[in-house]
């Protein structure tokens, strides 16, 4: 039975995606993970002792906690159920409390953040803002944003390389901030991928075993969060192979295709139409019971990870973020994928999720 979901993408023929990026004009650092991009982009922000940032109530650990090491105080924003920003409520905080800097994301490729930066940067245009493009990485082109000071992309899940991220910067960065590399990441990680495709073939236990226990080690690894590293010379030399076009191509047409099965049949987040533009690498749906939909769409072979568990100050902020984090699953829809997979997962999740 083939697992969706559960691999790391394909590597395609290259273009050299991540080269065209210079055209954009920006200073392009290449970092070990997507955290660490944001601990970089926060220390090289911070206006003092004390700084405040607005972040999304929709934001995991690793959003946030890169700020709270660098010292910021974190103050949530509300989204709406599209998980656009609420206009309304971002004006009362810029009014109430003297925010020196902005994390936004365009969630799914469907939230597009223009209009809250506009309004932030109007209110005050000192305020740093800080963009996660982590689900927009290859429709950059569509979603760049002049305003945005800082754009940062973890790259090493959306793509399976070993470690990565990027972080493109209007000013010139202090590179005292990234410290040496870390030693054996990379290699643990691509350790880890190889035996993940030696399970892919042989279903062996032993190699799904091995494949879990070097990743656990390798997330036990990031998440002391000790610092800024530089991206891996495994990781670097896998970028160079990466085809952004095909990439992006392939995660459009799934996402219309997936869009198009579960349309009316399942629920999913209003708005989901505007990533077909994009490059989208999971389409999310919203479940009654989400941990037990979850392992029977695993048992079925559909990987649909939680994305993400927040925290309860962020819970207490948006309810619309609440629920997104009890309720929501994340299905594939990326490049691995060919039309008839993508027919397949529509049947799995339609079945599981009309019990």
């Amino acid at each position: 039975m083939r697992e969706y979901g559960s691999e790391h993408p394909a590597v395609l023929l290259p273009d050299r995606y991540f080269d065209t990026f210079e055209k954009y004009g920006r200073e392009i650092t290449y970092l070990r993970n997507g955290r660490e991009a944001l601990l970089y982009a926060s220390c090289n922000c911070k206006p003092g002792k004390e700084a405040i940032i607005l972040c999304p109530a929709y934001s995991c650990w690793s959003m946030t906690a890169p700020f709270e090491f660098s010292g910021w105080t974190i103050v949530y924003y509300r989204l709406n159920e599209d998980l656009t920003v609420d206009e309304d409520y971002l004006k009362i905080l810029l009014r109430g409390c003297k925010a020196d800097a902005i994390l936004t994301m365009n969630f799914y490729g469907g939230a597009a953040t223009n209009a809250a930066i506009a309004i932030v940067k109007e209110f005050n245009e000192k305020i740093t803002v800080i963009e996660d493009f982590s689900h927009c990485t290859f429709c950059l082109d569509q979603i760049f944003n002049e305003q945005v000071d800082y754009y940062v992309s973890s790259i090493r899940k959306s793509i399976g390389v070993s470690d990565g991220a990027i972080i493109l910067s209007k000013k010139p960065t202090n590179k005292a901030y990234i410290g040496g590399t870390a030693p054996g990441f990379g290699q643990l990680r691509l350790g880890a991928q190889q035996q993940k495709g030696r399970y892919a073939f042989t279903k062996s236990l032993d190699d799904k075993d091995t494949f879990l226990s070097e990743l656990r080690r390798g997330e036990e690894m990031i998440d002391k969060l000790d610092g800024v590293h530089p991206i891996s010379e495994v990781s670097l030399k896998q970028i160079e192979s990466i085809n952004g076009a095909e990439i992006a191509f392939a995660r459009r047409e799934n996402m219309k295709h997936l869009w198009g099965l579960l349309n009316g049949r399942v629920k999913m987040i209003p708005g989901l139409e505007r990533s077909f533009n994009g490059a989208p690498f999971s389409l999310p749906i919203l479940v009654e019971n989400r941990d037990s939909v979850q392992k029977q769409l695993a048992q079925k072979g559909v990987y649909a990870p939680v994305l993400w568990p927040i925290s309860d100050e962020a819970r207490a902020t948006c309810n619309v973020s609440a629920k997104m984090a009890d309720k929501m699953l994340s299905i594939p829809v990326d490049q691995r994928y060919n039309y008839d997979d993508i027919e397949d997962i529509a049947s799995i999740v339609i079945s599981t999720c009309s019990k």
